[in-house]
């Protein structure tokens, strides 16, 4: 089990998912400046799915990709922990965060599953969550087979236009199949994930889902929170210290306290 023990902290943890970075629906430099508006931070752990689509080796990286990585190097030489949860859009992916892959990458952590921090006398839990829906046969396929070392050996050689060119498209093709589980949120299985984690910790987040929802059960005073993402709602969560959350909205280039 991957986590990170900060007994005492000085600053704020705060918590993006689902930016699908492009240059027209969810730009680049609006995301870099919020990194920028971050008020204390401490650690930022970012839930997946960064760009439209990412290939993780240098030389599939745009300016685009570029700057989104030296926002967070920003952050990460000022001495916050940068955490990155892998999603389904993030590929190519280092199977191992080593020495090499830590001077490429501006992360402090990179998790491609489930992650825990120990925030004072808080716990929590973090997962991407494309993999909560059990019963989405169509995508699960999909996943292992782009995550397969045979497909992504065939990737890492191809010429850098064309194999951009073939996982945008394929994503594409995908994005208008498996409607039906893309339409209705998982009600049954987020609670079945829920009953699994919340025992374990104080409050447990996800991402992948485009809401801002609370999910409880019976018996346990933890709550398992789907984090709204930046995508659509420009959103971040902000927790204290102490472990008060607060949603923060970021507006003509400042971040602001929704409630």
């Amino acid at each position: 089990m991957s986590e990170l023990n900060i007994s005492n902290p000085d600053g704020k943890l705060y918590i993006v998912t689902d930016s699908h970075l492009d240059e027209n629906i969810a730009p680049a430099s609006q995301f870099v400046e919020m990194l920028e508006e971050l008020e204390n931070p401490h650690t930022v752990v970012f839930l997946g799915d960064l760009f439209v689509i990412w290939l993780a080796p240098p030389k599939f990286w745009t300016a685009m990709h570029r700057k989104v990585m030296l926002g967070f190097q920003d952050l990460k030489d000022k001495g916050c922990n940068v955490v990155f949860i892998a999603g389904n859009r993030d590929m190519l992916l280092p199977r191992e965060f080593n020495t090499k892959w830590q001077k490429i990458l501006p992360f402090t952590h990179f998790i491609y599953k489930d992650w825990y921090l120990k925030w004072g006398e808080k716990r929590f839990g973090f997962i991407h969550g494309d993999t909560i829906n059990y019963n989405d046969h169509q995508y699960l396929f999909w996943k292992a087979l782009s995550h397969s070392w045979a497909f992504e050996a065939f990737f890492r050689v191809m010429p850098v236009q064309l194999a951009t060119w073939i996982s945008e498209s394929l994503e594409s093709k995908l994005s208008d199949t498996n409607k039906e589980f893309k339409i209705h949120f998982p009600e049954k299985e987020m609670k079945e994930f829920a009953d699994s984690v919340l025992p374990d910790v104080d409050q447990y987040f996800v991402g992948h889902f485009h809401l801002d929802k609370l999910i409880e059960v019976d018996g346990c005073k933890s709550i398992l929170r789907v984090v709204p993402d930046w995508l659509s709602q420009r959103t971040v969560l902000r927790v204290s210290e102490h472990g008060e959350i607060e949603v923060l909205s970021y507006q003509n280039g400042s971040l602001r306290n929704l409630h």
